[in-house]
């Protein structure tokens, strides 16, 4: 691993770890009209009526990092929520600092982990900490302006902890107290690799026991996306509770109804780079247009993910799709056998023309006329890219001689 590819995974660990966090969080608030939203005021906003809780994140990969006041984080945490005070009362605030920091009794911060307890002690060692930091700092500015100094290129020092000691002291006394004793300290919460045990502790009363790990991945792809596109402007930022709990109740419905849960719509499709060289050229010794080749591409990832998840999380599924895989080819082969009992008389342009109608059959008519797999999947993709993942195998074909033609490329080639 490059030093780039790896300065580049605790970033990405952190974005990620803002929507699971979001997602526990959701879990676990009690109103159903409560909504989320990532990266609005704070990392993670949650909203339930007049109320707002403001949580800043500190997941690090480094599980044995110890918090105190002279923490970096704490001090661009305050630093952060006192440049929102500024503007705000505050009066209906709670500020958690969430970390998988982990926080010891005889920390001075460990008076955070409870609500409504009395701050005046920590606040007066967070006053002395800022004036502390602020001051050591002017003497080091000072040092360096000065004439007679040996070392006027001295580096100031806290450079990443006194923007947030300025931010803090330009609240008034007032503000300052109201920020502490709003504060909830949250230590050891859960890490990123820890999302789907977590999930699945939330709705371990909700599920079959069998199925619980299922259903926690269906949620969690489900929730990526969710969260992705409050980012980017594709739904409104907040995220309601209700859409949580219906989401669930649709996914359990039909993961007890049985095992084809429909899953593309909270899975991240990818295009497909590298078709397969015998499905490219079952589409070329028809002359596919370049829309079927798109179409035909693009079903069957969609189909081979679909499988995939199934065959991941039930292998009982497998034996189901081949004898899917059956009846598609016997619903082809119908088709085919026609066009081949026409084929002795037409010519090489009139097959062709044959095959691409045969394609387009798969694409756009045979999920109405093939059953569907099961009565409450009816995603017509499945069929669509099914067909293409049979051509790539030759089970099926669209031109009456594709078998003979692929095998007389690939000899040639």
């Amino acid at each position: 691993m490059t030093e780039n590819t790896h300065s580049a995974v605790g970033p990405a660990l952190g974005y990620y770890y803002q929507a699971i966090y979001a997602l526990k969080v959701l879990f676990e608030e009690d109103d159903i009209n409560s909504c989320i939203s990532i990266e609005t005021l704070d990392d993670v906003v949650i909203e339930n009526g007049s109320q707002k809780e403001l949580h800043q994140l500190k997941h690090s990969i480094q599980k044995n990092t110890k918090l105190s006041i002279k923490s970096d984080n704490i001090w661009k945490t305050l630093g952060i929520w006192s440049e929102y005070l500024k503007f705000e009362s505050g009066e209906n605030f709670i500020f958690t600092l969430s970390t998988v920091a982990e926080i010891d009794k005889s920390n001075s911060l460990s008076i955070l982990l409870n609500f409504g307890t009395d701050r005046s002690d920590l606040l007066i060692e967070l006053n002395n900490e800022a004036n502390r930091i602020l001051n050591e700092r002017e003497f080091v500015r000072l040092k360096n302006n000065s004439i007679s100094s040996p070392d006027k290129n001295t580096k100031l020092p806290y450079e990443n902890r006194f923007k947030g000691c300025e931010a803090f002291l330009n609240l008034s006394e007032t503000k300052r107290k109201l920020l502490i004793d709003r504060i909830i300290l949250n230590p050891g919460s859960f890490s990123i690799d820890g999302a789907i045990e977590m999930v699945c502790g939330k709705i371990k009363n909700t599920v079959k026991v069998e199925d619980k790990e299922t259903l926690a991945k269906s949620i969690i792809a489900w929730w990526d996306r969710e969260a992705v596109e409050s980012l980017t402007g594709e739904r409104r930022r907040q995220i309601y509770k209700t859409e949580l709990l219906e989401f669930i109740s649709r996914k359990n419905a039909e993961m007890y109804r049985d095992l084809f849960t429909d899953d593309l719509a909270e899975l991240s499709i990818p295009k497909l780079l590298n078709p397969s060289p015998i499905h490219q050229k079952q589409l070329e010794i028809i002359s596919a247009s370049e829309a079927q080749k798109r179409r035909s591409y693009d079903t069957e990832i969609k189909a081979r993910i679909q499988r995939e998840f199934w065959m991941t999380n039930k292998i009982s599924t497998v034996e189901r799709l081949k004898k899917y895989d059956g009846l598609l080819i016997n619903e082809w082969s119908y088709m085919f056998d026609e066009i081949c009992a026409e084929a002795e008389v037409l010519p090489d342009s009139e097959i062709q023309k044959k095959g691409r109608e045969l394609l387009d059959w798969s694409h756009t008519q045979a999920h109405n006329q093939v059953q569907p797999i099961s009565n409450s999947y009816r995603n017509p993709d499945l069929i669509r890219g099914s067909y293409q993942m049979l051509s790539s195998i030759m089970e099926i074909g669209w031109h009456v001689n594709y078998k003979k033609l692929i095998n007389d490329i690939d000899g040639k080639s």
